[in-house]
This record gives structure tokens, C-alpha cells and sequence, in this order.
């Protein structure tokens, strides 16, 4: 099975681009990093994003740095929803307090688990308008590996609508 592995274009509305950064931006601004999904469905090898969904979620700082983690019972809610409506996750989106990675913790703890999924972070708490140049993009492979991807190939899967 090759769940969204062909997927081969996102397209993704401009208001649900805007109101997830916002939201990261927000939570930034509490020195959290924050996390948002986006949901939605496909035809053939495009996605279609329809909606941010902000999954509820709780913001950690230690020793080692900030972390976003997201509860057994939401993850639940957030199963049975996407069901109901017959949606899918084609990307999580987290901040990070400084440049844009995946960490240890992104690589072991993701929601999106469907290969073919991405995973964007978004640096410096989000405090700019968002651009996926800014962005560190990774792909789930069918090893359940999360694999960078290079900006060129960014720009060419992800299309930003109005």
C-alpha cells in the first residue's frame, strides 16, 4: 500500500495556511511550541487540503529544550472525527523555538503516520509570515523513515491557493 506516497500536489487554501501559522505564532508567543494538522481529501494524485485543525495539546519546557505533546484521548477524538467526515492527515506542522528540524522527539512522536505524510517545522515560534522556504519539510517513507525535502521539491508538491 503506498497511502499517499503518490501524492504528487497539496494544495492548500491560504486561510488555512494563515490561521494554523497564527495559531503557532500565538503559542510562541507563550514560549510553546504549538502543532496543527492539516486535514482533508484526495482525487487521484492531488490533495486537498480543506482545514487547520488544532488538536488539543499541551506545551512543555525542560532542561532540554521545548516540546508540544498531544494526549491518548484527544488522539481518539481526533480518529473518530477524522472518520465521521472522512478526512485524512496529509501533514503535521510544528514550530521550534530557533532554526527549523526534526528532532528526535518529531522523528518518534508524530501524529501523521501515513507514508507519503509530511511533516513541517516552522522556525523561530513562527513569528513571521509563513513561506515554505522557511520551512524544514520531511516526508514519511515507506520505512518509516522521515525524509528531508529539498526546497525545489517543496515549491513543486505544495501549492498555496487563494
Amino acid at each position: 500500500m503506498t497511502g499517499f506516497r503518490d501524492i504528487q500536489q497539496i494544495r492548500v487554501p491560504i486561510d488555512v495556511v494563515e490561521e494554523a501559522n497564527e495559531f503557532l505564532r500565538e503559542m510562541g508567543l507563550r514560549q510553546s511550541e504549538g502543532f496543527v494538522l492539516w486535514v482533508g481529501s484526495r482525487q487521484d494524485s492531488t490533495f486537498f487540503v480543506d482545514e487547520a485543525v488544532i488538536p488539543k495539546q499541551t506545551g512543555y519546557v525542560g532542561e532540554d529544550g521545548v516540546c508540544v505533546a498531544v494526549g491518548a484521548e484527544e488522539l481518539h477524538r481526533l480518529n473518530v472525527w477524522l472518520y465521521r467526515n472522512n478526512k485524512n492527515i496529509i501533514a503535521q506542522l510544528h514550530s521550534h523555538p530557533g532554526s527549523a528540524y526534526h528532532s528526535d522527539t518529531d522523528d518518534t512522536f508524530p501524529i501523521a503516520t501515513t507514508t507519503g505524510c509530511l511533516s513541517l517545522v516552522i522556525p523561530d515560534f513562527a513569528r513571521h509570515p509563513f513561506s515554505l522556504s522557511r520551512c524544514a519539510v520531511y516526508r514519511l517513507t515507506e520505512q518509516a523513515v522521515w525524509s528531508y525535502v529539498p526546497g525545489a521539491e517543496v515549491e513543486k508538491l505544495i501549492t498555496i491557493i487563494p
